[in-house]
């Protein structure tokens, strides 16, 4: 969410003095100085910050920018977004999920007067921090004054890198995790790494193997989920390269018309496939993308903020935020709707 000032600062039409230093001054330099009086006068009388903000179709061409690298870099943090966000208040540090005990009882009945027996359910709690991701860019207030004047675009290299290092954080959080972000003894777990996921070694080098051999990988990782009672089509992500490989080559010579891609997403416990350049090659990844097994707590979404300015002169700072993390729940019994295949 932006937040705009609302005011363009200005001051009286005449009145104010400027002290007779600058004799040789033109002008147009005279103007200029008189209007950033009026600017600081008009602070000092309202609004202390944020001085001469930027107007709201810069923002809102920066925003187009940000949108463009999340689309290119956040494959598989984004997909999971799109599907399982769920909203976090910013002061929370770590989201706690349940994990519940069997109990109770389905009771039958003709008449629904008698009532089944209430056990006492056991509960524990597990927690995934909520890190807050960041990255900074500036432009000079001499910058942004040539920029007004000479009507020519700021250089958008520095902002597209912060773009650019929050995305690329944020989808390495959602492979890798971070194990460096721990709060109450909960360290910030990835799909790759998290302790309970359900693992096994591929078999198949999956950018130069036959059809068969890539599905024999693709069945023995959704398996594993079948083992722990997730008989629901899952998403998988795998190496871009990878599936790049899969649509350009056959099958076999049975399916001389049809790539191993197409008959990967034949594939009854296949949702869909998503390829992702940061998955690591020879890599699946299975989810079952439901808030059974997983969410992504949000925060706030990924964003460009600027900083405090109190002055005219001081440079225009920048931050590119984001605060969300993914969650990976397993039951009382471990299981769990993750199953990584390397």
């Amino acid at each position: 969410m932006r937040v705009y000032n609302s005011r363009n600062p200005s001051g009286a039409d005449t009145g104010i003095d400027i002290p007779d230093r600058m004799p040789i001054a033109s002008e147009e330099q005279n103007n200029w100085l008189l209007n950033r009086r009026r600017q600081v006068d008009a602070h000092e009388l309202n609004f202390l910050g944020n001085a001469s903000p930027l107007p709201r179709d810069v923002w809102g061409e920066w925003d187009r920018e940000g949108i463009e690298v999340q689309r290119e870099v956040l494959a598989v943090f984004g997909d999971l977004a799109a599907a399982v966000g769920t909203p976090m208040p910013i002061g929370k540090l770590i989201h706690y999920f349940q994990q519940i005990s069997d109990s109770g009882e389905a009771h039958v009945s003709l008449d629904g007067r008698s009532k089944g027996r209430t056990d006492q359910q056991v509960i524990s709690y597990q927690g995934t921090p909520l890190p807050i991701i960041d990255s900074p860019f500036s432009y000079g207030w001499r910058q942004m004054e040539a920029a007004r004047t000479e009507g020519y675009q700021l250089d958008a290299a520095g902002r597209r890198n912060a773009d650019f290092k929050v995305a690329k954080k944020l989808e390495s959080i959602a492979l890798v995790g971070d194990t460096s972000i721990v709060v109450d003894g909960k360290p910030l777990y990835g799909l790759t790494t998290h302790p309970k996921r359900n693992t096994r070694s591929t078999t198949n080098d999956l950018s130069a193997c036959t059809g068969p051999e890539w599905a024999d990988d693709v069945n023995a990782t959704i398996k594993l989920l079948h083992a722990d009672n997730f008989r629901v089509p899952a998403t998988l992500y795998v190496n871009w390269d990878d599936w790049f490989y899969a649509t350009q080559t056959d099958y076999s010579t049975q399916y001389p018309n049809k790539t191993i891609a197409q008959r990967i997403l034949e594939n009854g416990g296949v949702r869909e496939v998503i390829p992702a350049s940061d998955v690591p090659a020879d890599t699946i990844i299975a989810v079952v993308k439901d808030r059974r097994s997983i969410q992504v707590l949000n925060g706030m979404p990924m964003n460009s903020r600027q900083q405090f300015r109190a002055n005219p002169e001081d440079d225009y700072n920048f931050l590119v935020m984001a605060a969300q993390a993914v969650e990976i729940k397993f039951d009382a019994e471990d299981n769990c709707g993750i199953a990584h295949s390397s």
